[in-house]
């Protein structure tokens, strides 16, 4: 269960308070799939970003998997979600540099769960899973766009997360390969029984989602 509890976001813009979300309540069930839908700016990012711990809320609390992240320490936050949340970004958010295997490794170093060996292993069994194991070796920055997508799901899943977070995945890709990142999202979450949160643009894909969620919407229910 994601429980978001009156939630204000609020930054300061050189003496200017900037409002970046407001909602009064926002609940996920286990297991459901969501899609996220709004304008830009007007708090999609900031509302996953809240839910992975890697921002903290102005005011109220973020509950996920019966656990208060808001009453954890960056360090807690940062084991949390290691071990507990999968993110997806648009833009891949990998390394250029490394190679295909360790872009997927790096986060199961964080979760402290495996060995070296281990890590490896499922690194490998996730990279066959989304059909990479043959480019383990190959550095990221020579891939297409739809294969660093592909790398960027194993690294998101491969700690088997209870949450996946998916911030516009297709945004970078043709609607061909969109198609097929988002069938494979949807199939992975449904075999690892995951929560899945999606912001999507796409109103084509809402017809996938147990429910699409606007969060305009949410934030003009508490003005």
């Amino acid at each position: 269960m994601i429980n978001l509890k009156k939630i204000e976001m609020t930054y300061d813009d050189h003496g200017t308070k900037i409002n970046a979300l407001k909602l009064k309540e926002l609940q996920v069930k286990d297991g459901e799939k969501v899609a996220f839908i709004g304008s830009s700016g007007c708090g999609k990012t900031t509302l996953f970003n809240l839910i992975s711990g890697m921002l903290t809320p102005t005011k109220g609390n973020v509950i996920v998997e019966d656990i208060d992240i808001t009453t954890l320490t960056e360090s807690e936050r940062d084991l949390f979600r290691a071990n507990h949340i999968g993110y997806i970004f648009q833009d891949f958010n990998l390394f250029p540099d490394f190679t295909v295997l360790q872009n997927v490794v790096l986060p199961m170093s964080f979760s402290k769960r495996y060995s070296k060996n281990e890590m490896e292993k499922e690194a490998l069994s996730m990279l066959k899973r989304v059909g990479l194991e043959n480019k383990k070796d190959q550095k990221v920055k020579t891939l297409s766009g739809g294969e660093k997508q592909r790398v960027a799901i194993a690294r998101s899943i491969v700690n088997k997360p209870n949450v996946i977070l998916a911030d516009e995945p297709t945004g970078n890709l043709d609607y061909k390969n969109g198609a097929k990142i988002m069938d494979l999202i949807l199939q992975i979450a449904k075999e690892e029984k995951a929560t899945l949160l999606v912001i999507t643009h796409n109103n084509s894909q809402l017809e996938l989602f147990d429910r699409s969620i606007n969060i305009e919407d949410l934030n003009e229910a508490i003005k």
